[in-house]
């Protein structure tokens, strides 16, 4: 009995360590120590059918028997081998990919001088967790905790919990806060934000007249409460979901591709952030709002129904190439999954996945097989094997665009509509009764005139198909078709005037009875598609080199090691899978990993849009590429607060803005500002208010709020614009019916993935791959050029001076400081106001 665990022993390579001693070194064997860090840095290339340069790492045998280069293991001097001559000069792993720790680096040198000792030389071990525990405890994959504020000595300046983070790390770099910025810079700055959109003159003085102590307090609730507050926030996320009104590339400047109802969504999100839908919901009904009701089998869709199957546009912004048949190819179609794989990560997680479509993450803990089990979350509703085009086209299945009426109205309109086709079916027989005569009168007297010998192969050939003819009958149809035809006006001269009063009657009957015709509109939605397929890994990221099957799941470092990750359990109502509300739930765990990182993403960009730069530097990259948190324990206790109050945007917001970090100025004060300089050039910590230049759609929304000719009309179909021939992307006028199209807010305008309205382009209005997470912001001559020269800038420049010249006239101060009040919700200094009191006098 006592041989047995020296066998066990002998077998899994331990036996030399045993006979040692615990306190002697331990050899390194292949299957326990070298398998793991193989598994994890080298087998993306070295591993698989087709193994890089024909070097297979899989087993001590292959790399015995070695590649291209010959044996990677030198069985005759083992330290002279050339897997160890690569590790020792860093050129494996290659540079571009994950670095090898020195640790694992060590482990590997001293199995190989030891001799590669493996139990099993010939066989692959089986499969390691490429996801441990240490990384899971990486600082954006775990639980949320809640820091305590740290203690602060001089409490003068603290305001909100937000203040006492910032000001600890600033005076452990003997820097403080700046002044409080001026009072209507800071009415100026809040509208801006919320709004973005600067305050009428009345709402300044309304906001001077509150003496009351909490006169801010009140200024903020205001306005959160106003519907432009949706607009504004509505187009931050917007740019996070990557929505575009056209679908494709959209490269053709003049095709423009637009899927009907798809402008619903972006209202849907504009109504969510008014309505301050919390978070976690508003995840769900985007992932999974088709699988919260069961629509297919209701009599009615209900406003609510309506709202969940619309707020599901946010899986249907990916670029989608199947817009007519030629399109209809499986590389078109594992694109949308993708980019939508992509656009979830980025914009939920902040995690790049797509970096783990071909190959496990090189950075972060994410294998492929964690990315096709995500994948196929979203393979029920984008099904290779049942695709649906994004576009109706001739001869095609049934395309994506849902009817914004249930199965059931649909079915009632139907009928409807067939019994009003059964009635116009009549009239118009009725009508050619009292046409046909005379058009066939007037035919044969046309057909008199052809040459007899071929009048009757003349008539066939008219008579008959297009493409039904033969090469004689085209030519001949060509030839005399024109001459032959019998124009609408030539029968109704021929009427009598019984048979026109007759034909008035009728006419008026089909125009009414057509006119009774339903229809139904289009919901861009995603639902799925029939039963869910097989997803496969793919090998390399090639859709046609499928791997072994996976099942629908989620990532491993953010799930619990004792629980599986699978994409079930969610109690979806109606025909579907269930996987995305699965997911929706997984994300939203209270307590989860999962959760923890989806409140810190979102309340990062909620930062970011109101300080100008995130916690985190890389909203779209939270893991070991990215940049740390600036302020790691108040990102944690933020988003404790966020999930702690309901995850609500709006209380989240009036936390950052009535803080002293937000309401300083934005210049640091004397006695700190030579140090700030030195000690923190970025203002990283936030020692003043950071310079900002308004996004593009708030730059073009304040010229139209100041001129007074703003209009605020909210939702509906985009505004459309046109590409002129020297390039310049204007509002079409002629396309629009709506006279003030061009005075709608930016946010209403038709959104490309290229060919945006050109005075939003310049001021770096996004191009849309996948999606936004984070503006560039540039400086440009062509931006001062295009407030000097572009035609709507000056357009409104004309307006702007005839508001000002009808409440102040033009001449001496009045009207400049009644300008200056418009635009900058201030009055001029003496020299701005001596400067322009001279050019109006002149």
């Amino acid at each position: 009995m006592l041989r047995i665990p020296v066998i066990l022993a002998l077998s899994a390579g331990l036996v030399s360590s045993a006979i040692a001693g615990d306190d002697a070194p331990k050899t390194p064997q292949f299957e326990p120590d070298v398998w793991p860090i193989v598994s994890a840095h080298c087998l993306n290339c070295h591993g698989g059918d087709e193994p890089k340069a024909g070097l297979d790492l899989r087993t001590v045998a292959s790399m015995l028997r070695g590649g291209d280069s010959g044996p990677a293991l030198d069985k005759a001097d083992f330290p002279a081998s050339l897997l160890l001559e690569k590790i020792d000069n860093g050129e494996m792993p290659p540079p571009m990919e994950s670095k090898l720790p020195q640790e694992k680096a060590a482990i590997l040198k001293e199995w190989i001088r030891a001799g590669a000792p493996a139990a099993h030389p010939d066989l692959v071990p089986p499969p390691v967790s490429l996801v441990h525990e240490e990384d899971r405890n990486f600082w954006a994959f775990r639980p949320l905790s809640r820091p305590e504020p740290p203690p602060i000595a001089d409490r003068a300046r603290v305001r909100t919990t937000v203040d006492t983070f910032l000001l600890d790390k600033l005076q452990k770099s003997s820097l403080t806060f700046a002044s409080d910025a001026e009072t209507l810079t800071l009415v100026r700055r809040a509208y801006l934000d919320l709004t973005g959109l600067p305050p009428s003159l009345p709402d300044v003085d309304e906001f001077l007249a509150d003496t009351r102590s909490d006169a801010y307090g009140r200024l903020l609730d205001k306005l959160l409460a106003s519907p432009q507050f949706g607009e504004r926030w509505g187009r931050h996320w917007l740019d996070i979901a990557g929505y575009t009104d056209t679908v494709g590339f959209d490269q053709d400047t003049d095709n423009l591709l637009i899927a009907e109802g798809k402008w619903r969504y972006r209202d849907y999100v504009i109504a969510a952030f008014n309505d301050d839908l919390p978070y976690d919901r508003f995840i769900t009904e985007q992932l999974a709002g088709d699988e919260l009701v069961d629509w297919r089998n209701v009599p009615k869709f209900t406003p609510e129904i309506m709202r969940l199957l619309i707020a599901t546009g946010y899986l249907r912004t990916a670029r989608d190439q199947t817009t007519e048949d030629v399109g209809e190819t499986p590389l078109n179609y594992f694109g949308v999954l993708h980019d939508t794989v992509s656009i979830v990560g980025s914009g939920l997680l902040g995690l790049t996945l797509n970096c783990a479509q071909c190959h496990n993450h090189k950075f972060d803990p994410i294998p492929q097989n964690d990315y096709y089990r995500m994948m196929a979350v979203f393979t029920p509703a984008y099904n290779p094997l049942a695709w649906r085009p994004v576009l109706p086209y001739p001869q095609s299945k049934p395309d994506r665009g849902l009817p914004d009426v249930s199965p059931a109205e649909q079915a009632i309109i139907e009928r409807h509509n067939a019994e009003v086709d059964g009635k116009l079916k009549e009239l118009r027989q009725k009508l050619s009764e009292l046409k046909n005569p005379h058009e066939t009168r007037l035919f044969e007297a046309k057909l008199a005139t052809v040459p007899e010998p071929i009048r009757t192969d003349t008539k066939a050939a008219v008579q008959t198909a297009a493409d039904k003819r033969s090469d004689v009958q085209k030519y001949l149809a060509e030839k005399f078709a024109a001459a032959l035809t019998v124009k609408p006006e030539e029968v109704a001269a021929a009427l009598s005037e019984s048979e026109k009063a007759a034909v008035a009657a009728l006419d008026a009957q089909v125009a009414a009875t057509d006119a009774g015709r339903l229809k139904w509109g289009k919901i861009q939605a995603l639902y799925d598609v029939g039963p869910p397929p097989t997803t496969h890994l793919h090998k390399r990221g090639n859709h046609e080199s499928p791997g072994e099957e996976v099942q629908p799941g989620y990532l491993s470092v953010l799930g619990d090691p004792s629980k599986p990750t699978q994409a079930s359990g969610s109690s979806p109502l109606g025909e579907t899978s269930g996987r995305r509300l699965a997911l929706a739930r997984w994300l939203t765990e209270p307590g989860s990993r999962s959760s923890a990182l989806l409140a810190r993403v979102m309340v990062n960009r909620i930062w970011q849009h109101v300080f100008g730069q995130g916690l985190v530097a890389t909203p779209e990259n939270f893991g070991r590429g990215g940049e740390p948190p600036t302020h790691p324990e108040l990102l944690e206790w933020l988003s404790s607060e966020f999930t702690r109050t309901g995850w609500r945007v709006k209380p989240m917001l009036k936390l950052l803005m009535t803080s002293t970090a937000y309401r300083q100025s934005s210049r640091s004060e004397p006695s700190v500002a030579a140090g700030a300089e030195t000690i923190d050039p970025g203002n990283r910590l936030l020692s003043h208010s950071r310079l900002r230049r308004l996004e593009a759609e708030a730059i073009r929304d304040s010229l139209l709020a100041v001129s007074g000719t703003l209009d605020k009309t909210m939702g509906g179909p985009a505004v459309i614009v046109k590409a002129k021939k020297d390039g310049l992307v204007e509002v079409d006028e002629k396309a629009n019916s709506d006279k003030n199209a061009a005075c709608r807010r930016s946010v209403y305008l038709l959104t490309r993935r290229s060919y945006n309205l050109s005075l939003l382009t310049v001021f770096d209005q996004p191009l849309v791959q996948y999606n936004c997470p984070c503006r560039d912001v540039s400086a440009v001559p062509l931006q001062s050029l295009a407030m000097l020269n572009n035609s709507f800038v000056a357009e409104q420049a004309k307006h702007f001076a005839r508001r000002v010249e009808g409440m102040a006239g033009l001449k001496g101060e009045r009207p400049v400081r009644t300008a200056f009040r418009l635009a900058l919700a201030r009055p001029p200094t003496a020299a701005e106001n001596e400067i322009c009191a001279k050019l109006l006098d002149n």
